[in-house]
């Protein structure tokens, strides 16, 4: 029993600290809004991937919070929360536990990705375990805004990464593109790349919300 209260508390000051900082709209007496989690990965002293001039944990950021702002503005009845609205490290349990803890309906993950080799393109990941979920179809609808917007493509995949792992709801991972392909990092960096991101990202959103019944 004590630790568990022990094991609880981060998600708790986490929850009040998310509450005060604004990251979360307030909730309208009597009504259950759909609960979208927007998590920007990295962030604080976990920079994430680096290109020749910029930061995985900036790009991410940037990215999110446009998407935060576009699907505020485009969809009633939508409440966005934010992991981080701002350049602070979050741990990957706690980005988990915060959608969990809100009783979220849907959380996406936005990274910049990296290769040793040459590489370019999005992708997008869900757990191995939710082939052919709710998860598989938001996937499935971000990787065809990219393409609508320009971008190739690398498909939709599988993997067991922290934050696929431990949400109770439908949930995905987007890789932007490649930090470490000069091309695509200028893309990742500019106002204008970010802006078709984030507007292929709300796009499939609306898309999928839509969608269900």
């Amino acid at each position: 029993m004590r630790k568990s209260h022990l094991f609880c508390w981060p998600l708790l000051l986490l929850a009040v600290l998310c509450l005060a900082t604004g990251c979360r709209s307030s909730r309208s007496v009597g009504r259950e809004p759909f609960v979208l989690v927007v998590d920007a990965g990295h962030g604080g002293n976990d920079q994430g991937a680096a290109g020749r001039r910029s930061l995985e944990k900036d790009i991410n950021l940037k990215v999110a919070r446009r998407v935060c702002k576009r699907i505020r503005k485009k969809c009633k009845g939508v409440e966005v929360i934010q992991t981080r609205p701002d350049d602070e490290f979050v741990t990957l349990d706690d980005r988990a536990g915060m959608a969990n803890f809100f009783g979220a309906d849907l959380f996406i993950s936005i990274h910049s990705n990296s290769a040793r080799g040459w590489a370019e393109g999005t992708e997008t990941f869900i757990h191995p375990s939710a082939r052919g979920s709710r998860s598989e179809r938001m996937a499935r609808l971000i990787e065809q805004e990219y393409v609508k917007h320009g971008r190739k493509s690398r498909g939709v995949k599988t993997a067991n990464f922290a934050v696929l792992r431990g949400t109770r709801m439908p949930a995905v991972l987007t890789e932007l593109g490649f930090i470490s392909n000069r091309r695509e990092e200028r893309f990742m960096k500019s106002r204008k790349g970010q802006k078709r991101l984030a507007r292929s990202i709300s796009d499939a959103f609306v898309r999928y919300r839509n969608s269900l019944p």
